[in-house]
């Protein structure tokens, strides 16, 4: 769950605080209902069938279906490699590494981790790190508390605040293959549960309920951060360097962390999701898929060191268009929960789809914004 508080969320959460302030951590708390929403129906998908997304939509559909709904995801998981790769590099920079160098070790830890599976206790270690340092930064920081209830409920239909919306509402689903991640890791987690086992079917809402809030507190307390840096370019790491302060070493160490554990969530979701969607879900295929990615990714971070703002801002841009990439896979996740040959009585009621599909449209729609205010 809180690899959807990426690198790139972040400094686009200190972007949209540099930007608005307060005035946008009322609709980036809210968007913790969408997220827990679709990421609870994934994992209770994964739990109670014991297979990923891509397995179920081609056992009861087909393989072209399949394909067809995960294929963009893996499109976009390459992107999502450029984002987070640039932001350990402006990471580095901030700890006073050669981004460079940072770039290489980074890369060399995720090969390992990749090759050697050990994904749970990184990604716990990292979780533990990225909460931690974000709030240590909110307290060096210190920004004002003194706000009114202007400062924190507004809306505006321009151009620029329709944007900023479109990008913290494609925050909540990037990366995309977290819908993939979440089915079959909870698969993994819980094979096949026991359909009587209500116990693991309540923790694993409780998990997703207390993951969305999480996420969503950290892009706040980047936004809050944002309000004391001044008008600078949150991509340039030397304005950074400057503005930040003495915080800029646990912000810049918080920005790694973010990254690398998106990196692992992604390298392993996109793996998992078009090898399941094609029925070839091997090991050895997944170290493919992932140098297919990945390495290509570090190439062309490597050779634009120090031209960060043109990769982050095409992130940013992305965060707004990702809901879009979202929505096939997400209405197949609808229609596969609410089949009671898979989830016998844990299979969605009327009231809870028409929740779940609203949910979808609203989120469908925050992509159209973002693709109309481009």
């Amino acid at each position: 769950m809180l690899a959807d508080a990426d690198a790139a969320s972040i400094l686009g959460g200190l972007s949209s605080g540099e930007e608005y302030g307060y005035r946008l951590i009322w609709f980036v708390m809210l968007l913790s209902l969408p997220i827990f929403i679709i990421q609870e129906a994934a994992g209770r998908l994964g739990a109670i069938s014991g297979k990923g997304i891509g397995e179920l939509i081609r056992e009861y559909y087909s393989r072209k279906v399949s394909i067809l709904s995960i294929f963009p995801i893996f499109f976009v998981d390459f992107f999502t490699y450029l984002s987070e790769y640039a932001g350990i590099a402006i990471g580095c920079y901030l700890i006073g590494i050669d981004p460079l160098l940072g770039l290489i070790i980074f890369f060399i830890l995720h090969v390992i981790i990749v090759l050697t599976k050990n994904y749970e206790v990184t990604e716990r270690y990292l979780v533990v790190v990225s909460v931690i340092l974000l709030l240590s930064a909110l307290i060096i920081v210190g920004p004002k508390l003194n706000f009114t209830g202007q400062d924190i409920f507004y809306f505006s239909t321009s151009k620029n605040f329709l944007f900023f919306i479109a990008v913290n509402i494609g925050a909540v689903v990037t990366p995309p293959c977290m819908l993939i991640y979440q089915s079959s890791a909870t698969a993994i987690k819980y094979p096949k549960i026991d359909i009587n086992n209500s116990k693991k079917i309540s923790w694993i809402t409780i998990e997703t309920l207390l993951g969305s809030i999480i996420t969503e507190l950290i892009i706040v307390l980047s936004e809050m951060i944002g309000t004391s840096i001044g008008n600078i370019d949150p991509t340039d790491p030397t304005q950074l360097l400057y503005n930040l302060g003495n915080v800029h070493y646990i912000f810049g160490i918080t920005l790694i962390s973010a990254g690398f554990l998106t990196l692992i969530v992604v390298s392993i979701s996109s793996a998992w999701g078009l090898l399941e969607a094609l029925g070839k879900n091997t090991y050895k295929n997944s170290v493919k898929i992932y140098i297919m990615e990945s390495i290509p990714a570090i190439l062309i971070v490597s050779l634009m060191l120090g031209n960060y703002s043109s990769v982050i801002n095409f992130a940013l841009t992305l965060l707004s268009l990702s809901p879009i990439i979202i929505v096939i896979p997400a209405v197949m996740v609808g229609i596969l929960i609410s089949n009671k040959k898979i989830m016998g009585k844990y299979a969605y009621t009327r009231t809870r789809l028409v929740a779940y599909f609203f949910t979808i449209v609203m989120i469908a729609i925050g992509g159209l914004v973002g693709i109309l205010h481009l």
